[in-house]
């Protein structure tokens, strides 16, 4: 599957430069058309017993509009740069209804982009974005660390395995990216309960991106119950993986 077209969260924070960075990149190589959404409350609750006006929420609620709409700017001007197919879109509403909206936002296009979430945004729940993203929208989620070492994705790609019609499902949508990776590694957390008798086969998948035009090659490592998530990130990080591939509902640690 080709990638036709990209959405891609803007806002404010530093951490949004190497977000759209590399969504103007991928959309750039693929001839994507890419659909930056930032977000703007109409409305914000003071926290109990702050003695706030309403001429001071006014002017909080303008000042935030005024810096997503420079973010969004900013991004039509990175893409303009690269030759990129771009618009801008500025949301407005309840701060618990954007979440909704980015994900039905989604379901038109062939792949989200969102950046790591962070503690403490004061304008959106930054794990209810990612969330509602990965679940309601039907697409593929890419999720940009805060702050990448890298985001090429053409090196090593971990593909965590298990089995899983969630796992299934993702490395089929991560194809795309599978296909130019220089190496492909199934990698298959084993629990002491599961012994390797127990353990998820990997040959079937194998042949299947082959078929495909990957060469893939499945990887085992022992994990604890309740560590396995931890133990593929870390693993894929010794790796040196550009990007890892997981289904997210299987995975609750992906974080």
């Amino acid at each position: 599957m080709g990638l036709n077209d990209i959405v891609v969260y803007v806002d404010g924070a530093e951490a949004t430069k190497a977000r759209v960075g590399f969504a103007v990149a991928l959309a750039k190589e693929h001839g994507a058309h890419l659909v930056g959404i930032a977000f703007a409350p109409t409305a914000l609750l003071p926290l109990y017993g702050a003695d706030v006006g309403f001429a001071d929420m006014t002017e909080v609620l303008e000042s935030v509009k005024t810096q997503s709409a420079n973010a969004l700017e900013a991004f039509k001007t990175r893409a303009k740069a690269e030759g990129v197919s771009a618009e801008a879109r500025l949301m407005q509403g309840m701060s618990e209804e954007f979440p909704h909206d980015f994900a039905h936002a989604a379901r038109h296009v062939d792949l989200a982009i969102l950046g790591q979430p962070r503690d403490g945004d004061p304008l959106i729940g930054q794990y209810a974005l990612v969330e509602r993203c990965l679940f309601a929208s039907g697409r593929p989620v890419i999720i940009v660390p805060a702050s990448p070492e890298k985001l090429a994705l053409k090196g090593t790609i971990v593909a965590a395995w298990d089995e899983s019609a969630e796992a299934a499902r993702s490395i089929n949508d991560a194809l795309t990216f599978l296909k130019p990776a220089a190496r492909v590694v199934l990698l298959v957390g084993v629990t002491a309960e599961q012994g390797e008798e127990r353990a998820p086969q990997t040959d079937d998948m194998i042949a299947h991106l082959k078929r495909h035009g990957v060469v893939a090659e499945a990887m085992r490592v022992k994990a604890s119950e309740g560590d396995v998530g931890r133990l593929l990130l870390s693993t894929a990080k010794t790796l040196g993986a550009d990007l890892m591939v997981m289904g997210a509902f299987h995975h609750s640690r992906w974080r």
